[in-house]
């Protein structure tokens, strides 16, 4: 199979018809490649990626006999550092200018492995067209529930049933779910892909589990066990079995 390599060339505004001002990176295809927000970049040299420990933590549910999907993937963390511990990563992000980079973060890093989906994950009672709610430059945060701050997008909402089926996802090993209070809504239209891949693991975000007490409630009656991430606040882990620490 040919192998693609990449590289970038910058140009001025001033000088986009000509090769005065050309600069070209080189990018190693053995190295993962992320593109990130600029209104977070000194965060990311500073500290590194956002939930590089969780990240870390959760290559032990990956199997590179199995399917990972990163619903609500923003510009592609989990995504890109995880690709390689798994058969197949699905990615969903509804963003426009997140999925763009999610998409150019699996590119740069030539992983054959990944599909990128632009389409919001919901409930049945969800599916079709959405105001998705911008609420931060970096594109992190944006929810079809609450109120906008920047801005809106129209998206496309699916459930996971059906884009499973036609997509041909299958045997799913672990699942990350961060999609600003619409996780159990996820859930409502993945339950016959969880049963059919005999309830993976699924790594979540739940910023308000008083509010949210139907998504705690729904996972316990498929028969998750459901714990605290230590040193996430807001992240919890569901799974049949217990995770290693």
């Amino acid at each position: 199979m040919m192998s693609t390599s990449y590289f970038i060339l910058s140009k001025t505004t001033a000088s986009t018809a000509d090769n005065d001002e050309n600069q070209i990176l080189y990018l190693n295809d053995s190295r993962l490649s992320y593109i990130l927000p600029r209104t977070l970049m000194s965060c990311y040299c500073n500290d590194g990626l956002f939930e590089s420990g969780l990240i870390e933590w959760s290559k032990q549910f990956c199997s590179t006999n199995a399917t990972f999907l990163d619903i609500g993937a923003h510009t592609g963390t989990y995504t890109v550092s995880l690709s390689k511990h798994c058969k197949r990563v699905v990615s969903f992000e509804p963003q426009q200018m997140s999925f763009y980079a999610l998409c150019g973060s699996v590119a740069l890093s030539n992983l054959r492995n990944v599909q990128c989906l632009q389409i919001g994950l919901g409930s049945p009672d969800q599916v079709g067209s959405s105001t998705l709610n911008i609420v931060s430059n970096d594109g992190g945060g944006s929810s079809i529930h609450g109120h906008p701050i920047l801005g809106q997008e129209e998206i496309v909402i699916q459930t996971l049933d059906h884009v499973a089926q036609c997509y041909g996802i299958s045997n799913v090993g672990f699942v990350k779910i961060d999609v600003e209070d619409n996780e159990y809504d996820v859930l409502l239209g993945a339950e016959h892909t969880l049963r059919s891949s005999n309830y993976p693991p699924i790594l979540f975000e739940c910023n308000n589990p008083a509010i949210n007490s139907q998504l705690f409630l729904f996972m316990t009656n498929l028969g998750y066990n459901i714990v605290s991430v230590r040193g996430a606040s807001n992240m919890y882990l569901g799974s049949r079995s217990l995770p290693s620490k």
